[in-house]
């Protein structure tokens, strides 16, 4: 097997290895070295001064090709493991009509899913949509018109559903080391998370069945990894590592971190150290002292190690194993078992030394050493993420694959939306014809133009290095337009006689009850009646008849309702006619309704009534008025629907004389007895005015 070349680019340090694999005897280490960044240029795993990375990168880049007489072209790094980011996400897609998914169809549906995932993620972490690689994605189920299915491909539906779960990695930390590699002329071919390929290394396969907890410390942070049931089952990390130790150590002693950071590795060797501080004092400090200033900061980082592996892990694991320069911090380890409640000689600190499989090279020793044998180990072992370049429109783009990339993840890196992938079909349009609805679908849109390498190609299309993608949006389709006249169905117009009128029948189109013309647009959401020119029914329907129902005029007397039907006459051809009958070209037609006169309803006025001495009495009217809105109307006058007429027969208001002759006196009067009058209870005299339902009393006293 060819030998790689993994690069471990730290916060505080660069290591470099060149590893094989042998069959028989497991990983040789053929070459190593490692470097200091001058000035810190890394923060938490991300590249923050190129230029300065990248000159730490080509020390130790040289001095491999040094050891091996070889110049280097190809690498495999690592990127920290909390950049890594996974959304699962759904999309959906409605047809008008029923049609076939295509696999084309339900890849592109794949792809929009993955562009909402992206845009969930860019929501939660306020982050452009953009800044993320999509490093690879899986559907998870598939629906059809509601119902889940294994295969979406060849069914039948409108409404189509996927949901897919995918994985990113921000572009701002692959782009930086992408960035170092190409100053230095290397092409990265292998990309994974430093966690995995630490626990590549660091914890054998026959031990991952175990709930074991491994903690990657360095400079800035803590990176944690854990095993149960023969695999890792989650991540996490801490923001804080060895660099807040240094920190301490500057802040009390007044150091540069450089000289802080030589202070730090000097407690676990020297029981008094001696160094100079930034105002060029010399300092003499014992072991104790050092280690009583730094106590409780490698105390908060145990707890923070400790509570995130509870979180993740939801009890204390059987074992915790440190990796990485950070994890020589005095105390650390101790305080760790401490925080956790588990033995001491349950946490330890895993050294290249005891790796088992892995030989060559002995000068790479400790903690520090493991990640970078774990990167080597992931890209030659196939199980990192394999990087290349394609173009897309002349724009370079990069290509992560966990599974083969294709044209259409390709097209998706490049920032092209998936929906620009088939051209949109037009806008349907749906209206009501006689209350039936009815769709008329716009036209199709045109599919995308797609090449590789010049050569006409697919979305499903696996890649390699180097192609070279031409790609062309597909065209929307026109939304649906349509004129009445289109609509219509085939009729000849006819020539009639209407009450004795020569005119024109033809079908009639009415929206909104209001009359339409055959040239007219039809809108999305009209309510359309259309009455055909066959038969007599429809045609009395266009001028306002109906057949089936008799004509009657409303009209009301003094205020009470009433209705009275109108004897109508339909003559076809001087024929009279009670059903519909076929309209033929050149047919007479005359409706003839009997009008009816206000005489003929015989309207009488109604008599007062009046109450005297306790007995009812009908005073008759003199005459009969009839009036409409104030206005006397003649008998012979025709009566109109509607009409409020008014039936009156008193030109005035009778007194109570005029009511006298229909009393009963009696028929003997005594001598000097006077005529006592009362109206409702009052004195009344012979005028006074008289109102319908009076109560009048004449008694002789």
């Amino acid at each position: 097997m060819e030998p790689i070349f993994a690069l471990d680019i730290g916060t505080r340090m660069v290591m470099g290895l060149v590893m094989t694999k042998n069959k028989e005897q497991g990983y040789e280490i053929i070459a190593s070295a490692k470097t200091e960044h001058k000035q810190r240029a890394m923060y938490d795993g991300q590249v923050h001064d190129v230029d300065e990375v990248a000159r730490a990168v080509i020390k130790v880049k040289e001095a491999l090709e040094k050891k091996l007489d070889m110049p280097l072209k190809q690498v495999a790094v690592a990127a920290a493991g909390r950049a890594l980011r996974t959304e699962v996400a759904c999309a959906e897609h409605k047809e008008p009509l029923p049609v076939r998914w295509e696999r084309e169809d339900v890849l592109a549906l794949e792809m929009e899913a993955v562009h909402l995932a992206l845009r969930q993620l860019q929501s939660s972490t306020d982050d452009d949509a953009q800044s993320y690689h999509c490093v690879g994605y899986s559907p998870i189920a598939w629906w059809n018109e509601g119902e889940e299915i294994s295969n979406l491909i060849g069914q039948r539906g409108r409404v189509a559903k996927v949901s897919v779960i995918a994985t990113f990695l921000p572009r701002t930390v692959v782009d930086g080391l992408v960035a170092v590699l190409s100053q230095v002329g290397l092409e990265m071919t292998s990309l994974t998370l430093e966690p995995i390929a630490a626990g590549q290394a660091a914890i054998p396969m026959n031990m991952r069945r175990l709930n074991l907890a491994l903690v990657d410390i360095g400079a800035g942070t803590a990176d944690i990894a854990l095993t149960r049931n023969g695999s890792f089952f989650a991540y996490g990390m801490v923001p804080m590592a060895g660099d807040e130790v240094t920190e301490a150590i500057c802040t009390h002693y007044l150091l540069d971190f450089k000289v802080g950071e030589k202070v730090k590795r000097e407690i676990t060797t020297k029981a008094q150290l001696s160094f100079k501080d930034f105002l060029g004092a010399k300092v003499v400090a014992q072991k104790e002292d050092v280690l009583n200033v730094i106590m409780s900061v490698v105390g908060k980082l145990a707890e923070s190690i400790s509570k995130e592996i509870l979180i993740l892990n939801n009890d204390v694991p059987q074992a915790i194993i440190l990796i990485g320069g950070g994890s020589l911090t005095p105390m650390l380890s101790e305080m760790i078992a401490e925080t956790l409640g588990i033995p001491q000689n349950r946490v330890g600190i895993q050294v290249r030394e005891r790796l088992g499989e892995i030989f060559g090279e002995k000068s790479l020793k400790g903690p520090e050493s493991v990640t970078p044998i774990g990167i080597g180990i992931a890209a030659l072992e196939g199980k990192g993420l394999q990087y290349y370049s394609v173009t897309v429109n002349n724009t370079i783009v990069s290509i992560f694959e966990i599974q083969l990339a294709t044209v259409a993840e390709a097209l998706l890196a490049a920032g092209i939306l998936p929906r620009s992938f088939f051209g949109k079909p037009g806008a349907a349009l749906t209206f009501e014809w006689n209350c039936e609805m009815r769709v008329i679908k716009g036209t199709l849109g045109s599919p995308a133009q797609l090449s590789v390498n010049g050569i006409p190609g697919k979305l499903e299309q696996a890649l390699k290095a180097g192609d070279q993608i031409t790609f062309i949006p597909g065209e929307p389709g026109n939304d649906a337009q349509v004129s009445f006249k289109e609509v219509l169905p085939p009729h000849d117009a006819k020539w009639i006689l209407w009450n004795g009128q020569r005119e024109i029948y033809a079908p009639q189109v009415l929206v909104n009850n209001q009359l339409a013309y055959e040239t007219d647009k039809i809108l999305d959401g009209y309510k359309i009646t259309y009455i055909p020119n066959d038969d007599l029914n429809n045609l009395l329907k266009q001028k306002g008849y109906n057949l089936q129902k008799k004509e009657e005029i409303e009209y009301r007397v003094n205020g009470e309702a009433h209705n009275i039907n109108l004897d109508r006459e339909i003559l076809v051809n001087g024929c009279r006619v009670e059903d519909s009958s076929i309209i033929d070209d050149g047919d007479s037609i005359e409706v003839n309704t009997k009008q009816i006169m206000i005489g003929e309803l015989g309207l009488l006025p109604r008599p007062f009534i009046f109450s005297v001495n306790g007995v009812e009495i009908e005073f008759p009217p003199q005459e009969t008025i009839i009036s409409f809105r104030g206005m006397p109307v003649s008998e012979n006058q025709p009566l109109e629907d509607g009409m409020d007429l008014r039936v009156d027969g008193f030109k005035r208001m009778p007194i109570l004389s005029d009511l006298l002759p229909y009393v009963k006196f009696p028929e003997e009067v005594p001598p000097g007895s006077s005529l006592k009058l009362r109206v409702n209870g009052q004195i009344a005299e012979f005028t006074t005015v008289l109102h319908p339902g009076d109560r009048v009393t004449a008694i002789w006293n």
